[in-house]
């Protein structure tokens, strides 16, 4: 990224650390197992994170599936990498 004149570089990573405290703080998300010391990159929904989760996820059934009938495929997947592993270690 250039830099950019008038401190605007230094302004957004400012509001970036401001924005994610005040979201952990208020329970948004927060890192999982923090209790325990955290794990890094992975986080967990607070309940008011998990509430705009379903919202999103009712409004984009709504749309997709209902109003497009679109057909509705889940999934999970997993990161080798996030996981620590070069293999697959993910069960279903």
């Amino acid at each position: 990224m250039e830099a950019q004149t008038g401190g605007g570089t230094q302004n957004k990573e400012q509001f970036r650390k401001v924005l994610g405290s005040t979201l952990e703080h208020n329970l948004f998300y927060m890192p999982s197992f923090k209790i325990y010391g955290g794990v890094a990159r992975l986080y967990d929904y607070g309940p008011t994170g998990a509430a705009i989760k379903a919202n999103l996820q009712h409004f984009w059934r709504q749309h997709f599936v209902l109003e497009d009938n679109m057909l509705e495929v889940g999934s999970v997947l997993c990161a080798a990498r996030c996981c620590g592993s070069s293999r697959p270690v993910c069960m279903h």
